[in-house]
């Protein structure tokens, strides 16, 4: 990443930028898209030295100054100038607003498949990385269910572009299982980060592994089993010097300490369980050429329960974090309707369900909103989505809540 400064006067009240605003240091201070909506946020802002990616900024700065040049030759006034932006930024905000949460995020898995697509030594994956983490941990913030709901079912229905897709979804459940379990800031970004490149070294074949049924070969089990070291040793020579982020990635394969007390593990062992957990539940929610996606519930049951029967310290997090029906996953309510989680409820097991199936079989004209925690609409059981044969009206769905 090279950053450039950036002139403050740039900065307004309700209006987005098209990228990142940082530090000196390379901090995020303000996301690509995110508005400032105090006055008092504005004057903290303006008080510090604000830099921008060169990358990430050119085309904004090149229409810049373009605007300028055209201003200056016309004879505008200072003031004009002064307060200039480049033309299509109020049309680019409105498209961003338009957006949907299945195009934003699907413009994330592509960003993340071409990065980890060209990894080298040099450094701008990385950095292309890190700009994927934060635009996805805002638009988590804005619409984690939506973001659950359209990760969780892509996972179950389409193997395009698995392993991006795959590693978006482990960010999203880790990142929001540490929080919830108040770890700090700096700990939650290494993960998240770790859970965007911990099958680096193999992202090629493991998309292969899940679009078709491929042979298993000496080769191929070798480069499964050493993926985790060289997938840490290629982030380590492209400049990654988070120790936290490395290590994760480097163990996030090893269950050796898996006896060990939870509250008696180390910082990065602490990530990496966490970090390994989650690839297990999330793969066992993702369909795959050879074999159809386990409900979420039957992941919960194989990811989330200690040898007890009861969550375990990861488990019990995951759960409080995700819900026992996460969004994106289909359920069978007490009356006979069946229909698709669209949002966690105020338990686990408490879902928000959009009804699709009425109690006769037959598919409603309308999606029905439904709240679990009401006993009349209870969750049933959960099932697989062939039981509903309808193919849901995401946008009109996610719109419900």
């Amino acid at each position: 990443m090279n950053l450039i400064a950036f002139s403050k006067q740039y900065l307004r009240l309700d209006e987005a930028l098209p990228f990142g605003v940082r530090d000196r240091t390379g901090r995020l201070l303000l996301a690509a898209g995110q508005r400032i909506d105090n006055a008092r946020r504005l004057a903290e802002l303006r008080d510090l030295e604000l830099y921008t990616d060169e990358e990430e900024s050119s085309d904004w700065r090149r229409r810049l100054a373009l605007t300028v040049d055209t201003m200056v030759r016309q004879n505008a006034t200072l003031k004009a100038i002064a307060e200039a932006r480049p033309p299509g930024d109020e049309a680019r905000d409105g498209a961003a607003a338009e957006a949907s949460i299945t195009e934003q995020w699907t413009q994330l898995a592509h960003a993340l498949d071409a990065a980890l697509r060209e990894p080298d030594a040099g450094g701008a994956w990385v950095a292309r990385v890190r700009l994927v983490q934060e635009r996805a941990r805002a638009l988590a913030q804005r619409r984690l269910d939506g973001s659950l709901y359209h990760l969780i079912y892509t996972a179950g229905h389409s193997t395009a572009s698995y392993s991006s897709h795959h590693a978006l979804l482990c960010m999203l459940m880790a990142g929001e299982c540490a929080r919830t379990a108040d770890w700090s800031a700096l700990e939650v970004q290494s993960l998240e980060r770790a859970a965007l490149t911990m099958n680096v070294a193999m992202k090629r074949l493991q998309d292969e592994l899940a679009a078709r049924d491929l042979a298993m070969t000496p080769d191929l089990r070798e480069q499964i089993r050493r993926h985790p070291e060289a997938g840490a040793s290629m982030l380590h020579a492209a400049g990654v010097d988070d120790g936290l982020w490395l290590d994760a990635v480097r163990l996030h394969h090893d269950d050796r300490a898996k006896a060990t007390a939870f509250e008696a593990l180390t910082p990065v062992e602490r990530l990496a369980r966490l970090l390994r957990r989650v690839d297990i539940f999330t793969a066992k929610m993702s369909c795959r050429a050879t074999r159809t996606p386990m409900s979420p519930v039957q992941a919960a049951r194989e990811a989330c329960l200690g040898v007890n029967g009861q969550p375990d310290e990861i488990g019990a997090v995951l759960l409080k974090a995700v819900g026992l029906y996460p969004p994106g996953s289909f359920v069978e309510l007490v009356s006979g309707e069946r229909g698709i989680v669209i949002a966690r409820g105020r338990r686990a097991n408490l879902p928000i369900v959009a009804v699709l199936v009425g109690t006769s079989g037959t598919p409603l004209g309308e999606p029905a909103l439904r709240d679990t925690v009401e006993k009349r609409h209870a969750v049933k059981a959960a099932v697989a989505s062939q039981a509903v044969r309808v193919i849901p009206p995401h946008d009109k769905l996610l719109a419900l809540r």
